[in-house]
């Protein structure tokens, strides 16, 4: 991870100028798309799934010669939450905004790290606390997205409640290193419902597969990767043995990494032991999982491709794969931060876990890149 991302302030800004082999500027635009295969029905808005895509990509020009429109201001958090959409639409994005500031309260903000008293950010609000972070700048700049250009694209699909725009320093990462990340909802608004609550209780394949042929048309020959991380993660099982879809496969987490007990996985993942236990996966696929430095996932001994793994060696927490969970470090000297140690150990493993998953991709791409060099010594076991 650059140095940039390091400091508290998290301010991000970086000159558009990039140097020979250095990082590249970042782009930012978002797009609509609709899983034909799954109907939604609600605020207004009556017909297929809306995917409501957002992507971050290289820019290869300055903000005197931009490639296409580029805003000449970096984005905010909160700007990567604004696309123009259709007025039949607008209700539905407005309220799956609400459900997403939900989400981040309680699971990013609201607990410190193993911890399960509420943080006391008095005198100001939860809320307060959300709108400050959120109103923090990023790397991107708006632009027009490189629909002719040729290069690797990753989908990424968040987990069970979480959030579209939930890792955008990971997509800010991959995209100053020439890829295009591109991240949607996997979850709609409903009536009377919990957030993330399916449409359909089953895997949504449809979706998946909409956004890999769409990353397919954008990559132009080049390699199409898919991240996720929870049940994002368990959704790319469900999904990827499928020949054609992805070219690389990382799962982060899906939380049966330290499972032995096989009825009980069954009884909560029945879909995910299925995939697993009778489908071959044709990509190249790395696991990873904080299991505590016990032998290495039990459950995906038996799986069927080409499978490493990757085990943090400090204790990783599951929304610490998120760069949404580590934005409270950006409020110290603010508001309350009373597991501020903790947090930077996350922050770090979460940067060192950035670079082994490029490295990782890169080699899938046909790039030359050196292994991820740890100045404290390496903080991963790998198997």
């Amino acid at each position: 991870m650059r140095t940039t991302l390091l400091p508290l302030a998290l301010s991000w800004a970086v000159p558009l100028g990039a140097q020979p082999g250095g990082p590249l500027p970042i782009g930012f635009a978002d797009t609509l798309l609709f899983n034909d295969s799954l109907h939604y029905n609600a605020f207004g808005y009556d017909g297929p799934a809306p995917l409501f895509v957002q992507a971050w990509f290289p820019l290869e020009g300055t903000l005197a010669e931009p490639v296409g429109r580029l805003d000449p201001e970096h984005l905010r958090f909160q700007d990567l939450r604004k696309p123009t959409l259709p007025v039949a639409l607008q209700p539905v994005h407005r309220e799956l905004l609400l459900r997403m500031d939900s989400a981040f309260i309680e699971y990013c903000l609201r607990y410190p790290f193993d911890g399960d008293e509420p943080i006391d950010y008095a005198p100001f609000s939860e809320q307060q606390v959300k709108d400050s972070l959120l109103a923090l700048g990023t790397q991107a700049f708006r632009a027009a997205l490189p629909l002719t250009a040729s290069l690797p694209v990753i989908v990424y699909h968040h987990g069970s409640q979480g959030l579209c725009d939930e890792n955008v320093w990971m997509a800010e990462h991959f995209a100053e290193h020439g890829y295009i990340f591109l991240s949607c909802n996997f979850h709609w608004p409903l009536h009377g419902a919990m957030y993330g609550t399916p449409l359909v209780w089953e895997p949504d394949r449809g979706s998946i597969r909409t956004m890999l042929r769409f990353a397919r048309r954008l990559a132009n020959g080049n390699k199409v990767f898919y991240i996720g991380h929870s049940w994002g993660a368990q959704e790319g099982w469900c999904t990827l043995y499928e020949p054609g879809l992805a070219d690389a496969f990382i799962s982060l987490e899906t939380t049966m990494e330290w499972k032995t007990d096989s009825v009980e996985v069954r009884d909560k993942w029945p879909q995910v032991l299925e995939a697993i236990t009778t489908q071959r996966y044709p990509m190249p696929v790395l696991m990873v999982a904080d299991t505590e430095g016990e032998p290495p996932f039990p459950m995906f001994r038996g799986v069927q491709g080409d499978v490493r793994y990757l085990d943090p060696k400090e204790p990783f927490g599951h929304e610490s794969y998120t760069s949404a969970y580590l934005m409270r470090l950006a409020g110290e000297g603010r508001f309350a931060l009373p597991d501020r140690e903790a947090m930077q150990r996350q922050f770090d493993v979460h940067a060192a876990l950035l670079d082994e998953l490029l490295a990782f991709l890169q080699q899938r791409a046909g790039r030359t890149s050196p292994a991820p060099v740890h100045s404290s010594g390496d903080p991963f076991l790998r198997y």
